[in-house]
Protein backbone atom coordinates (compact mmCIF):
# COMPACT_ATOMS: atom_id res chain seq x y z
CA UNK A 1 0.00 0.00 0.00
CA UNK A 2 1.05 3.92 -0.91
CA UNK A 3 2.41 5.41 1.84
CA UNK A 4 1.16 9.21 2.68
CA UNK A 5 4.95 10.08 2.44
CA UNK A 6 5.23 8.20 -0.94
CA UNK A 7 1.84 10.12 -1.86
CA UNK A 8 3.43 13.72 -1.49
CA UNK A 9 6.67 12.61 -3.26
CA UNK A 10 4.02 11.50 -5.82
CA UNK A 11 2.58 14.30 -5.62
CA UNK A 12 5.77 16.80 -5.69
CA UNK A 13 7.27 14.90 -8.56
CA UNK A 14 4.41 15.39 -10.90
CA UNK A 15 3.62 18.94 -9.91
CA UNK A 16 7.32 19.50 -11.01
CA UNK A 17 6.67 17.82 -14.25
CA UNK A 18 3.22 19.12 -15.25
CA UNK A 19 5.40 22.63 -14.84
CA UNK A 20 8.22 21.31 -16.94
CA UNK A 21 5.75 20.58 -19.67
CA UNK A 22 3.96 23.36 -19.93
CA UNK A 23 7.23 25.63 -19.30
CA UNK A 24 8.26 24.02 -22.86
CA UNK A 25 4.96 23.58 -24.61
CA UNK A 26 5.98 25.64 -27.70
CA UNK A 27 9.54 23.74 -28.17
CA UNK A 28 7.93 20.31 -28.24
CA UNK A 29 7.63 18.55 -31.17
CA UNK A 30 4.12 18.12 -32.63
CA UNK A 31 4.94 14.65 -32.72
CA UNK A 32 6.80 13.86 -29.54
CA UNK A 33 8.63 10.60 -30.03
CA UNK A 34 6.25 6.86 -28.75
CA UNK A 35 6.30 6.19 -25.15
CA UNK A 36 8.17 2.61 -24.24
CA UNK A 37 6.65 0.33 -22.41
CA UNK A 38 7.78 -3.13 -20.66
CA UNK A 39 6.48 -5.83 -20.17
CA UNK A 40 9.06 -8.51 -18.33
CA UNK A 41 8.98 -11.79 -16.85
CA UNK A 42 9.48 -12.23 -13.57
CA UNK A 43 13.29 -12.54 -12.24
CA UNK A 44 14.92 -11.28 -15.71
CA UNK A 45 15.86 -8.06 -13.87
CA UNK A 46 13.87 -5.47 -15.90
CA UNK A 47 13.81 -2.81 -13.37
CA UNK A 48 17.50 -2.38 -13.10
CA UNK A 49 17.56 -2.72 -16.86
CA UNK A 50 14.91 0.28 -17.03
CA UNK A 51 17.05 2.27 -14.82
CA UNK A 52 19.99 1.86 -17.12
CA UNK A 53 18.30 2.30 -20.44
CA UNK A 54 16.34 6.13 -19.15
CA UNK A 55 19.86 7.16 -17.81
CA UNK A 56 21.29 6.08 -21.09
CA UNK A 57 18.28 7.39 -23.46
CA UNK A 58 17.10 10.22 -21.06
CA UNK A 59 13.53 9.23 -20.42
CA UNK A 60 11.63 9.94 -17.43
CA UNK A 61 10.88 6.64 -15.52
CA UNK A 62 7.10 5.65 -14.43
CA UNK A 63 6.43 2.42 -12.98
CA UNK A 64 3.38 0.88 -12.92
CA UNK A 65 2.70 1.86 -9.05
CA UNK A 66 2.77 5.33 -10.14
CA UNK A 67 0.73 4.96 -13.42
CA UNK A 68 -1.87 3.52 -11.00
CA UNK A 69 -1.53 6.10 -8.06
CA UNK A 70 -1.49 8.77 -10.44
CA UNK A 71 -5.09 7.30 -11.51
CA UNK A 72 -6.52 7.45 -8.17
CA UNK A 73 -5.54 10.45 -7.32
CA UNK A 74 -8.24 12.47 -8.44
CA UNK A 75 -5.87 15.98 -7.66
CA UNK A 76 -2.58 14.69 -9.43
CA UNK A 77 -4.77 13.02 -12.14
CA UNK A 78 -6.26 16.34 -13.14
CA UNK A 79 -3.31 18.10 -13.11
CA UNK A 80 -1.29 15.99 -15.58
CA UNK A 81 -4.60 15.80 -17.75
CA UNK A 82 -4.53 19.59 -17.40
CA UNK A 83 -1.42 19.67 -19.34
CA UNK A 84 -2.44 18.57 -22.69
CA UNK A 85 -3.33 21.12 -25.65
CA UNK A 86 -6.25 21.04 -27.30
CA UNK A 87 -5.44 18.57 -29.92
CA UNK A 88 -4.05 16.10 -27.60
CA UNK A 89 -7.30 16.15 -25.27
CA UNK A 90 -9.42 15.90 -28.54
CA UNK A 91 -7.46 12.92 -29.56
CA UNK A 92 -7.98 11.81 -25.82
CA UNK A 93 -11.66 11.80 -25.44
CA UNK A 94 -12.07 10.28 -29.25
CA UNK A 95 -9.92 7.32 -28.04
CA UNK A 96 -11.90 7.34 -24.71
CA UNK A 97 -15.52 7.38 -26.16
CA UNK A 98 -14.26 4.19 -28.20
CA UNK A 99 -13.23 2.31 -25.17
CA UNK A 100 -15.58 -0.65 -24.83
CA UNK A 101 -15.22 -3.68 -22.58
CA UNK A 102 -16.87 -6.80 -20.71
CA UNK A 103 -16.14 -4.68 -16.94
CA UNK A 104 -18.43 -3.67 -14.37
CA UNK A 105 -18.54 -0.23 -13.32
CA UNK A 106 -16.05 -0.40 -11.29
CA UNK A 107 -13.41 -1.50 -13.12
CA UNK A 108 -14.75 0.29 -16.40
CA UNK A 109 -13.72 3.46 -14.46
CA UNK A 110 -10.92 1.93 -13.48
CA UNK A 111 -9.21 1.12 -16.72
CA UNK A 112 -10.40 4.74 -18.02
CA UNK A 113 -8.85 6.41 -15.71
CA UNK A 114 -5.41 4.58 -16.42
CA UNK A 115 -5.58 5.02 -20.27
CA UNK A 116 -6.58 8.82 -19.56
CA UNK A 117 -3.04 9.08 -17.48
CA UNK A 118 -0.75 6.83 -19.59
CA UNK A 119 -2.26 8.46 -22.88
CA UNK A 120 -1.30 11.92 -21.36
CA UNK A 121 2.09 10.46 -20.32
CA UNK A 122 2.33 9.55 -23.65
CA UNK A 123 1.83 12.58 -25.36
CA UNK A 124 4.15 14.24 -24.37
CA UNK A 125 6.91 11.54 -25.32
CA UNK A 126 10.06 10.80 -23.58
CA UNK A 127 8.93 8.18 -21.55
CA UNK A 128 9.29 4.24 -20.13
CA UNK A 129 6.27 3.38 -18.23
CA UNK A 130 7.67 -0.33 -16.48
CA UNK A 131 4.97 -2.75 -15.92
CA UNK A 132 2.19 -4.68 -16.47
CA UNK A 133 -0.86 -3.87 -18.53
CA UNK A 134 1.36 -0.23 -19.77
CA UNK A 135 1.63 -1.88 -23.26
CA UNK A 136 -2.30 -2.71 -23.11
CA UNK A 137 -3.65 0.56 -22.35
CA UNK A 138 -1.77 2.82 -25.27
CA UNK A 139 -3.08 2.95 -29.10
CA UNK A 140 -0.56 1.05 -30.66
CA UNK A 141 0.74 4.04 -32.72
CA UNK A 142 2.10 5.34 -29.67
CA UNK A 143 4.21 3.32 -28.10
CA UNK A 144 6.87 0.99 -28.59
CA UNK A 145 6.16 -2.19 -26.62
CA UNK A 146 8.66 -3.92 -25.35
CA UNK A 147 8.93 -8.05 -23.61
CA UNK A 148 11.93 -8.83 -21.36
CA UNK A 149 11.93 -12.38 -20.60
CA UNK A 150 14.74 -15.12 -19.55
CA UNK A 151 15.13 -18.70 -19.00
CA UNK A 152 13.59 -19.87 -16.12
CA UNK A 153 16.61 -21.29 -14.36
CA UNK A 154 18.18 -17.91 -14.86
CA UNK A 155 15.38 -16.07 -13.30
CA UNK A 156 15.29 -18.47 -10.11
CA UNK A 157 19.18 -17.64 -9.74
CA UNK A 158 18.54 -13.79 -9.95
CA UNK A 159 15.56 -13.72 -7.44
CA UNK A 160 17.66 -15.94 -4.60
CA UNK A 161 20.66 -13.36 -5.25
CA UNK A 162 18.57 -9.92 -5.36
CA UNK A 163 16.00 -11.23 -2.30
CA UNK A 164 18.11 -13.61 -0.51
CA UNK A 165 15.65 -16.57 -1.07
CA UNK A 166 16.07 -20.21 -0.88
CA UNK A 167 15.91 -22.11 -4.42
CA UNK A 168 12.28 -23.08 -3.59
CA UNK A 169 11.12 -19.84 -2.59
CA UNK A 170 12.46 -18.21 -5.46
CA UNK A 171 10.94 -20.49 -8.08
CA UNK A 172 7.43 -20.26 -5.96
CA UNK A 173 7.75 -16.23 -5.94
CA UNK A 174 7.96 -16.50 -10.03
CA UNK A 175 5.17 -18.53 -10.48
CA UNK A 176 2.72 -16.50 -8.17
CA UNK A 177 3.89 -13.29 -9.76
CA UNK A 178 3.69 -14.46 -13.34
CA UNK A 179 0.05 -15.90 -12.00
CA UNK A 180 -0.95 -12.60 -10.94
CA UNK A 181 0.34 -11.06 -14.36
CA UNK A 182 -1.73 -13.30 -16.73
CA UNK A 183 -4.25 -13.20 -14.40
CA UNK A 184 -4.37 -9.47 -14.84
CA UNK A 185 -3.75 -9.07 -18.96
CA UNK A 186 -6.28 -11.81 -19.29
CA UNK A 187 -9.09 -9.98 -16.99
CA UNK A 188 -8.51 -6.38 -18.30
CA UNK A 189 -7.08 -6.64 -22.30
CA UNK A 190 -8.24 -10.32 -22.67
CA UNK A 191 -4.96 -10.89 -23.79
CA UNK A 192 -2.31 -13.17 -22.57
CA UNK A 193 0.80 -10.93 -21.65
CA UNK A 194 3.20 -13.86 -22.90
CA UNK A 195 2.27 -13.71 -26.69
CA UNK A 196 5.11 -12.18 -28.73
CA UNK A 197 2.80 -10.21 -31.65
CA UNK A 198 1.65 -7.81 -28.78
CA UNK A 199 5.25 -6.22 -28.79
CA UNK A 200 7.40 -4.15 -31.17
CA UNK A 201 10.44 -6.30 -29.76
CA UNK A 202 11.20 -9.17 -27.44
CA UNK A 203 14.54 -9.02 -25.77
CA UNK A 204 16.03 -12.21 -23.85
CA UNK A 205 17.99 -10.24 -21.02
CA UNK A 206 19.83 -12.86 -20.18
CA UNK A 207 22.12 -12.86 -23.53
CA UNK A 208 22.84 -8.91 -23.72
CA UNK A 209 24.46 -6.45 -20.98
CA UNK A 210 22.02 -3.45 -20.34
CA UNK A 211 24.65 -1.02 -22.22
CA UNK A 212 23.74 -3.36 -25.26
CA UNK A 213 19.72 -3.46 -24.64
CA UNK A 214 19.82 0.41 -24.25
CA UNK A 215 21.27 0.78 -27.92
CA UNK A 216 19.36 -1.71 -29.33
CA UNK A 217 15.88 0.64 -28.03
CA UNK A 218 18.01 3.82 -28.70
CA UNK A 219 17.67 1.80 -32.70
CA UNK A 220 13.90 1.44 -32.49
CA UNK A 221 13.20 5.08 -30.97
CA UNK A 222 15.18 6.28 -33.81
CA UNK A 223 13.13 4.14 -36.73
CA UNK A 224 9.70 4.76 -35.26
CA UNK A 225 9.85 7.66 -34.58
Amino acid sequence: MTSEGSIEALRGMMEARAYEWRQFEKERPSQPGPVVTISREAGCRGESIAQRVVAELGLHLYTWEIVEQIAKDEHVSVQVVSTLDEKARSELEDWLAGFQGTHNLSEFAFLKDLRRITFAIAAHGGALILGRGANFLLPPEKRIGLLFVAPLEVRIRNVMEDRGLSEKDARERIVKVEAEQRQFAKKYFQADIRESTHYHLVINTALFKPDTIAAIMKEVIRHKS
